[in-house]
């Protein structure tokens, strides 16, 4: 059946075709909901997981029963110094229906790592939801890494709960997977709460791709950042909506969205619409779209310097991505470099 997924907010015009995407989609029937490992030191931090039965819904569109929560708490005044390392591995018959719950007290820092992998070449499914919520002066960077094969779906959940000094930085690296939809929902509740949200995309075959991010200033000079840089190739096709909403009283907040994409062959498809919503005067907003071919003259000065066609193109690729990858940990960035590498070859 085909479902109507990942909606805006806020509807613009039909003519656009991206107020939301048409997915062909079966609730798949799996044997087993696939296993977690969580590293790192754990011995300052709470952890509780547990099976549910009820239903787990989000702002992508989809409700699906039975999953497995894991919540974590980082107590006041608790600094963890490396990041903690969550590891989802989908073999055969295994689907990932998870949701994590992150809870930062007061003046409390925690960094984390989220992947979810196929550890085959059989079609996989996910849906991950995470709800984060920043206390006063907490902060972290979650970095979620999609490396799901050409076969699989990817539903992909994040709801923000920011309070006043509060600092909580994103980065999303999508790698993988045949239908992959991400939805990004962020409050800035209060006073000087701050969200960063980067990502980075390759779209291959015939490939789905579809963003959907909003940030939602409430408190007075809150702060929001979006860059999204990716590469497209193939028949592969991306819609983007990137939503800066600004509500009356958010005196002197400052918001801005970029993306980029970088199209590689004449069948892919890239659709982005940055929209920004004011109800505030006293406020700074700023978004920026870009999309298409390599430039020229690049290509013609690494040609010039003995690089093929296709290394040129690689190079100028991971120039745009490194600015973002410089903030994910070193053990991560050389798997991820590894995997661009391939992808790009």
């Amino acid at each position: 059946m085909k479902m109507k997924l990942n909606k805006l907010p806020v509807k613009t015009t039909n003519g656009f075709q991206i107020n939301d995407v048409e997915v062909e989609f079966n609730i798949p029937t799996f044997k087993r909901n696939t296993d977690v490992l969580i590293e790192g030191d754990l011995s300052l931090i709470q952890v509780k997981k547990e099976k549910k039965k009820g239903d787990l819904t989000s702002k992508i569109g989809l409700t699906l029963s039975a999953y497995e929560n894991i919540q974590i708490v980082v107590p006041k005044g608790v600094n963890i110094k490396e990041p903690i390392i969550i590891t989802y591995s989908l073999q055969k018959e295994d689907a990932n229906i998870s949701q994590i719950e992150i809870v930062y007290e007061e003046n409390s820092s925690c960094d984390f790592v989220i992947t979810t992998k196929s550890m085959d070449n059989t079609s996989c499914f996910q849906h991950l939801k995470e709800m984060i919520t920043s206390q006063k002066n907490a902060s972290g960077h979650l970095c979620f890494i999609n490396q799901m094969n050409s076969d699989s779906q990817s539903f992909y959940a994040l709801e923000n709960h920011l309070y006043q000094d509060s600092d909580i930085y994103h980065t999303v690296i999508d790698l993988g997977g045949k239908t992959r939809l991400y939805n990004v929902y962020s409050d800035l509740l209060e006073e000087q709460a701050k969200h960063h949200l980067n990502t980075i995309y390759i779209g291959k075959e015939d490939s789905l791709l579809d963003f959907n991010y909003y940030v939602n200033h409430i408190g007075i000079e809150t702060e929001s950042k979006m860059v999204v840089e990716g590469v497209l190739t193939d028949t592969s096709h991306k819609n983007f909506r990137g939503t800066i909403d600004f509500q009356k009283g958010c005196c002197k907040s400052t918001g801005e969205e970029n993306e980029n994409c970088i199209l590689l062959s004449d069948t892919c498809r890239s659709r982005s619409l940055p929209q920004m919503l004011c109800g505030e005067e006293d406020v700074v907003g700023a978004h920026g779209v870009s999309s298409g071919k390599v430039e020229e003259a690049k290509l013609f000065y690494l040609m010039s310097h003995g690089y093929s066609e296709k290394e040129a193109e690689k190079l100028i690729v991971m120039g745009r991505f490194l600015g973002i990858l410089d903030s994910v940990p070193s053990q991560q960035k050389e798997e991820i470099l590894s995997v661009i590498e391939e992808k790009l070859s």
